[in-house]
């Protein structure tokens, strides 16, 4: 059997006995394929139902009183195409299976920049400097909206689709509108989850051990709701939005309630500079400051007045005193 395979891929076969192998071929390949096509096949199913077709196939050829001299090429035909066929189909599901992985398009800000983008469902947002957004791959198709804030600060004006609820996971968070405006602040360093609403209805839920604690069923305009992540204490006030969101217009500068190691943090974030602190720094001493974005040393001379503290600036590092 051996010697007539390797006669057919070399061209020694009559034209007869060549016929029978194409004619086999061209009619199971055809008819197994459809099969494939149009019927749901497991790994195991399908190898339980390619061995009872070859065991099959050889039987009935050996109950055969009248066995051509052509019949092992039937039989041949049978096996190989029956086994090709596994192949074929086993190799085609892994490919599928490694070729359409779930990827989630990446948007980022670098320090000292804001970008403005456009969703395909005509959502606005708008990022501050350092932010990473991930936005789902079946994003507008399905019957919800999802994107990921990895970290950094949004402010998103969502497209009304009451059909379609859009969410922003954050870590354990997820903010959920069906058309509304509002802001969503997660750096690192400032240990909170902060949800601030400028327009509409905002929910906002907490992931956490397995368990979905809502922290409000409905945030309305002006409430600012912050989770804190070491004391797990959420706290909703009102406050005047409009001016808490500048940053996206004016890239004001809010530092609210921060110690003055967050204060570095985002001054290195918004001027692009390496900033340190020196002295001896209060335990549990928080700033309150809402300046306007202007040049450093300008900048800098106003939180001098207004903190106390003082500042070395030079070769694009910035040293914050405390010890005068």
């Amino acid at each position: 059997m051996t010697e007539k395979f390797n006669g057919y891929q070399n061209g020694q076969l009559s034209d007869a006995e060549k016929k029978i192998i194409d004619d086999w071929f061209d009619a199971k390949m055809d008819e197994l394929s459809l099969a494939a096509n149009h019927t749901p096949i497991t790994v195991a199913k399908l190898e339980q139902q390619l061995f009872a077709n070859i065991k099959q196939a050889i039987h009935q050829d050996r109950l055969k009183k009248n066995w051509s001299k052509n019949g092992w090429l039937q039989m041949a035909c049978t096996v190989m195409i029956l086994c090709g066929l596994s192949f074929f189909i086993l190799s085609d599901q892994l490919k599928n299976k490694t070729e359409a992985p779930t990827t989630w398009q990446s948007y980022s800000t670098l320090k000292a920049e804001v970008k403005k983008m456009v969703l395909p469902d005509g959502t606005i947002i708008w990022m501050n400097a350092e932010t990473k957004i991930r936005l789902s791959p079946d994003f507008g198709t399905s019957n919800s909206r999802k994107l990921h804030l990895d970290y950094g600060e949004a402010y998103f004006e969502v497209k009304r689709d009451t059909l379609k609820p859009f969410s922003i996971t954050t870590q354990q968070f997820v903010t959920t509108v069906l058309g509304t405006s509002f802001n969503i602040k997660s750096y690192p360093e400032l240990k909170s989850y902060q949800v601030a609403v400028a327009t509409g209805k905002v929910k906002v839920d907490c992931h956490t051990a397995g368990k979905t604690i809502q922290l409000s069923s409905g945030l309305l305009k002006d409430q600012v709701l912050t989770y804190n992540l070491d004391t797990k204490k959420t706290g909703i006030m009102l406050q005047d939005v409009a001016h808490l969101i500048e940053w996206k217009s004016k890239r004001s500068l809010n530092f609210e309630n921060l110690t003055l190691a967050q204060i570095a943090a985002e001054l290195s974030r918004q001027y692009n500079i390496k900033v340190q602190i020196s002295g001896t720094q209060q335990s549990g001493k928080t700033y309150h400051l809402q300046l306007e974005h202007q040049p450093l040393q300008r900048l800098l001379k106003q939180i001098v007045l207004k903190t106390g503290i003082s500042y070395q600036l030079s070769n694009q590092v910035l040293i914050l005193n405390t010890d005068l």
